[in-house]
């Protein structure tokens, strides 16, 4: 093969790097543009070679290329040569995918890079100054930190692995990542190195994707030199990126006492702790570092007992607390004396988010305050959560903060905490401080309780499950099967329109299909592990197939010959033996040309092609039906069809989000039924006693199921994770199936 292989072999924590066929001139370790890759290579000894769909072809960009570009927002503190460098970095083709932004605590790399996200939106007219995720790590772990920013670039992932494979569609995208020094807390030592190793060193493989990563000199940092070796570093410490004048204009509008702004140059956050303390005297040949800890002795030394206890109070939390919930903990002395105490701290970068900063602040509060006492903390925050008529607490009236406030402290204490066990204070608290919890408790070896599982399964650190009834929903469809009572509790909760009759866990990568001619009234199951029958009211078992470990399946269909057809992501369809029945007579396959998605029905084959055409062919004739004009823009992503109307209907969708209904022999429907502003993975169409039913599933993970003409009413269902395929049932279950699992849902009333 002509052109550059890039193949480095590396392997980051487990989490294998993809590799990358490259034209020739494209350099490995820059920007290679998404046209120039030829193709990859999943991870693994055996992966097949993958064409890479935008390979010489010209991305469309949705964006008139004559709109009128937004102005860039204020940026103060003198920061606009920092905020230049920025935008220069963005737009130069030859430089690095990765600029790490460095600097000492105060220095305004979060406030920076806010910005940066700010005054490139993803619809920006000018393709170069586009941020497409701003992601906040403060307080994650690897699994919430890859979970979000999945769900920020419109992908459904649980794991970095998951997460590579959603981005090999050739979609250029640049992320910002802030507060990685933060990340985890510290009842979590050693997580920003994680995230780094595990996340964003592997991301940084990718040719087309961009990293803007906020980092501090130290070991996340690190393991992202490690990774790209030749990565822009911004370090904010240094003097050219801060604007002398312009700064101390900046530093004569603070309130307080007045400050040379020649002493806390280059540093805002120095500034803003300086002009909140009195006699403040700094000597400018020290680092920004070293300032700030004289400083914060003066600032500390100079406080008034009551301010002090709040401070202290404050410093126990290990993580932002909103004043409200700040005024309640012991010492704090209630809300007047907090709010005086925030009056003596910079200003944090989310309202009413309060902590301790600059770092420096922190460690002289702690060094002053006895160890905490996590296991009396837990008491104390309890306390505050409301009182049902019972006695009992009413942790749905509780505030989310306060709930994880008590879980932070109760895991601290105990990592293997009983509250872990408690449904709804899961439910409940903020679902980042949860995600934690168990990480911690996996990280002392406590083994896996089925709320574990399913909590990581249902991945609900995630907008979408933002609600309390959302995150109910999900949970009870992943403890189905594993604890029946809980999820019986949680459908109570939930009070959704679907629920779920029955969940299988599998090894590997699901797909699942109706079975057809022979097979008819049978369902087949591939698990990673071997292709299956199974009864499709139970997903109980009924017979094994040969051994089968396709990692990266496309899509599965039953045939009217009584064997199988599976399409894997290179765009190979293969023939399946089922109980000794072939999926397709030899040479049946090589004359249907490259398919990008195939499904089967009766005696014929649907089949989806790269160019956005779809065909249905009947085996036994050799007539073809297919629509005059493509329906897609883009590749055929995913196909289903059933008998209606007295013929056969087919349901198509594809890489450009539409969803399209059409008939053999009859025109298509003027306009799509359904259209997402992201890529189709499943779809199926099934007759059931309640009318046709219509599944379909896009990469963000939404999984939409409507009856036929009833446009707004049926379920919008987020599970977790990407669904791989669907199936709908004569009786009205829809199959779903997921990475880790098959699932059986239904809708209610």
């Amino acid at each position: 093969m002509n052109g550059t292989a890039v193949d480095d072999g590396t392997q980051e924590q487990g989490v294998s790097i993809w590799r990358y066929a490259l034209d020739e001139g494209a350099d490995p370790a820059g920007r290679v543009p998404v046209h120039a890759v030829q193709g990859s290579w999943p991870p693994g000894p055996d992966a097949a070679y993958r064409p890479h769909p935008r390979h010489r072809r010209p991305l469309t960009d949705p964006v008139p290329a004559d709109a009128p570009p937004p102005g860039l927002p204020p940026l103060g503190a003198g920061r606009r040569p920092a905020g230049r460098a920025l935008l220069s970095w963005l737009e130069d083709t030859r430089g690095p995918r990765l600029c790490r932004v460095a600097g000492s605590s105060g220095s305004g790399r979060t406030h920076l890079l806010t910005w940066l996200a700010a005054a490139c939106p993803a619809d920006h007219p000018r393709p170069g100054r586009r941020v497409h995720a701003l992601l906040d790590v403060e307080g994650l772990t690897v699994r919430s930190a890859t979970t979000r920013l999945a769900d920020l670039l419109g992908l459904t992932a649980g794991t970095p692995a998951d997460l590579l494979e959603a981005l090999q569609d050739g979609t250029p995208r640049t992320v910002v990542v802030t507060d990685l020094d933060r990340a985890g807390g510290p009842d979590l030592p050693g997580t920003p190195e994680r995230i780094a190793a595990e996340l964003l060193a592997p991301l940084l493989s990718v040719p087309w994707l961009l990293l803007v990563v906020e980092a501090a000199h130290g070991p996340a940092a690190d393991e992202l030199t490690a990774a790209a070796p030749g990565a822009a570093v911004l370090d904010l410490d240094q003097p050219q990126w801060t604007d002398p004048a312009k700064y101390a204009d900046w530093c004569a509008r603070l309130t307080g006492h007045q400050i040379d702004p020649g002493t806390t140059h280059p540093s805002p956050g120095l500034a803003q702790l300086a002009a909140r303390t009195p006699g403040a005297v700094l000597d400018p040949v020290r680092t920004p570092a070293e300032r700030a800890t004289a400083l914060a002795d003066t600032w500390w030394t100079a406080l008034p007992d009551a301010e002090r206890g709040a401070l202290t109070a404050l410093s126990t939390a290990d993580g932002p607390l909103s004043t409200e919930l700040w005024a309640t903990l012991p010492g704090a002395g209630g809300e007047q004396v907090v709010k005086s105490a925030a009056d003596l701290l910079p200003p944090p970068p989310m309202a009413d988010r309060w902590r301790l900063r600059p770092d420096e602040v922190a460690h002289r509060v702690a060094a002053d305050r006895p160890p905490v006492d996590h296991g009396a903390m837990m008491w104390e925050v309890a306390g505050g959560i409301p009182v049902r008529d019972d006695g009992g607490p009413d942790l749905a009236a509780s505030d989310p903060e306060r709930l994880a406030l008590l879980l932070r402290h109760a895991s601290a204490a105990d990592p293997a905490t009983p509250m872990l066990d408690e449904l709804d204070l899961l439910l409940y608290a903020e679902p980042a401080t949860v995600t934690a919890a168990f990480q911690r408790a996996e990280d002392a070896g406590t083994p896996a309780t089925p709320l574990a599982e399913a909590w990581r399964l249902a991945a609900p650190d995630r907008a979408a499950l933002a609600r309390p009834a959302d995150r109910a929903a999900v949970l009870h469809a992943w403890l189905t099967g594993r604890d029946d009572a809980s999820a019986a509790h949680c459908a109570e909760l939930a009070a959704a329109r679907w629920h779920t009759v029955w969940n299988r866990p599998a090894p590997g990568p699901c797909m699942t299909a109706l079975g057809i001619g022979p097979r008819t009234g049978s369902l087949l199951v591939f698990d990673g592990a071997a292709l299956h029958l199974a009864d499709p009211a139970t997903g109980e078992l009924t017979s094994s197939g040969e051994p089968l470990t396709e990692r990266h399946p496309r899509a599965l269909t039953a045939t009217a010959f009584g064997g199988a057809l599976l399409l894997d992501a290179s765009g190979t369809l293969s023939s399946l033996v089922v109980d000794g029945a072939v999926g397709a007579p030899p040479g049946t396959l090589e004359t249907l040309g490259p398919c990008t998605a195939v499904a089967g029905h009766h005696d014929a084959l649907v089949l989806g092609h790269p160019d956005g055409c779809t065909s249905h062919t009947t085996l036994s004739t050799g007539l073809t039906h297919r629509p005059e004009t493509p329906l897609h823009h883009g590749p055929v992503t995913a196909l289903g069809v059933t008998d209606a109307d007295g013929g056969t209907l087919v349901v198509s969708g594809g890489e450009d989000g539409r969803v399209w209904t059409w008939m053999p022999g009859r025109p298509p429907l003027p306009a799509p039924v359904d259209q997402r502003p992201h890529p189709v993975t499943a779809t199926a169409l099934g007759a059931t006693p309640a009318g046709l039913l219509l599944a379909a599933a896009w990469s963000d993970g939404l999984l939409r199921l409507r009856r036929w003409g009833e446009r707004h009413r049926g379920a919008d269902i987020r599970l977790g994770a990407p669904i791989h395929s669907l199936a709908v049932t004569p009786d009205g279950l829809v199959i779903a199936a997921l990475p880790e699992a098959v699932l059986a849902l239904t809708l209610v009333g």
